[in-house]
């Protein structure tokens, strides 16, 4: 018998190991910020922790739309005198605040973790955080990208459900046939509003390179960036360039049953399965390789440690561990779309493998986890800015304002203009 969510949380809860639990005579106020999104999840984690740890009070902002608005608000914080004791953010963010100073390592906490005992949480979490030989945080959440079919559109269209397409002409012919104006039916979508994980995306399929191994120069802008804009404008002709949406009007379209395939974050499994209220039955497929050399971005979120003051930190330590460790695991799997961070959690027999084993969505990706690279962060301070310009070019093509080689021209000069110099 499957166990119930609060079955699996209550026995994550019985089985956690003590992190460390904050005693103060007052508590202690932690400020935590993270995206909208995801807002239900992270107020339960939050509420769990406090729970676990009266005397700390998480003060949680949610106020930002994405993983890019949450930089810049970090980045304003900075400069204000704001900034959060702990930040979830995506993990091609870090390089942006390690870089100026204001992310704040974490190895002396694990060192007095090791000494004092206390179980070290596995190297796919520790290992998220890492840059240039130092640890600012700790790995929460990861995504791969999929492909999500509406299965009721797909059969209405003669397809097998128990046969998806593994190729983009494939998946694009399927699209063809579903693709409606007059009945309000999007064939195909493809999310190129999320930063430019999705570029990378398509990049990596295919064998290939952000940037040169020396980081001098980028990588992209030769076959590799053509075949991916080509796709783009594919994706567009095959109906996506009837209208142009953000991810949430996307996403609100899927759910309401008027887009037959989209392709997404694997993150949004379980938001898409509520926000649907049962009306639309979806079955995910694998992201289309394009090479033997293929890898994939890993998505997701990671904790980074901003508090300086010493009882604040250790605060925050405890809440990253927190959420990264059974409890926070146990919640990231059961309300949201993401696959764990915490390698034990998910193959636990006696907390998360069960649950995985049942939700034949996640195979997809669980098959994809060894194909998985880092999620670039290019160097310099402009990676926000960097992310929009590829965002904006590849709207330019999916609209059919652009051509392919164009869009490759412009996106290549804009991109290296706003690499460091040297």
């Amino acid at each position: 018998m499957m166990p119930t969510r609060r079955q699996i949380i209550l026995g994550a809860a019985a089985s956690a190991l003590p992190f460390g639990h904050v005693r103060a005579q007052s508590k202690i106020k932690l400020r935590v910020a993270a995206h909208a999104p995801y807002a239900s999840l992270h107020q339960a984690v939050a509420k769990a922790f406090m729970e676990n740890n009266p005397g700390v009070e998480i003060d949680l902002d949610t106020s930002q739309a994405n993983y890019d608005d949450l930089a810049q608000m970090i980045l304003r914080g900075a400069v204000s005198g704001s900034l959060p004791d702990v930040a979830f953010n995506g993990n091609n963010r870090l390089r942006i605040f390690a870089d100026r100073g204001l992310a704040v390592p974490v190895d002396d906490l694990i060192a007095a973790d090791k000494a004092a005992g206390v179980d070290v949480l596995p190297r796919s979490v520790l290992s998220i955080g890492t840059l240039n030989g130092k640890n600012y945080g700790l790995g929460f959440t990861v995504s791969v990208p999929v492909v999500y079919y509406n299965v009721d559109l797909i059969r209405a269209a003669g397809a097998d459900p128990s046969k998806l397409p593994t190729t983009w002409e494939d998946i694009l012919a399927l699209a063809a046939k579903i693709n409606d104006p007059a009945a309000g039916l999007l064939g195909f979508f493809f999310n190129y509003d999320q930063l430019d994980w999705f570029w990378i995306a398509l990049i990596e399929s295919q064998g290939g390179r952000m940037m040169s191994a020396d980081e001098r120069r980028i990588a992209f802008d030769g076959p590799d960036g053509l075949r991916a804009l080509q796709l783009l404008k594919a994706f567009g002709a095959a109906g996506q360039g009837q209208v142009d949406m953000t991810r949430n009007q996307a996403m609100q379209a899927f759910t309401a049953g008027k887009i037959g395939i989209f392709v997404q974050s694997s993150s949004d499994v379980g938001l898409y399965e509520k926000q649907s209220n049962g009306q639309v039955t979806t079955v995910v497929g694998r992201f289309p390789l394009l090479s033997e050399k293929a890898r994939l971005p890993a998505g997701g979120a990671m904790s980074i440690m901003f508090a300086k003051d010493p009882s604040t930190r250790q605060a925050a330590w405890d809440y990253m561990k927190f959420a990264s460790g059974p409890i926070g695991q146990t919640i990231v799997a059961t309300q949201s779309g993401y696959m764990v961070a915490n390698s034990q959690v998910a193959e636990d027999p006696k907390r998360l493998a069960p649950f995985y084993a049942k939700s034949p969505n996640m195979k997809p990706v669980i098959e994809q986890l060894s194909l998985l690279d880092g999620w670039y962060a290019y160097p310099g301070a402009n990676g926000a800015k960097i992310s929009t310009v590829i965002r904006d070019r590849m709207r330019d093509v999916v609209q059919q304002r652009q051509s392919p080689s164009e869009a490759l021209e412009s996106m290549s000069k804009e991109v290296t203009a706003l690499l460091p110099k040297g």
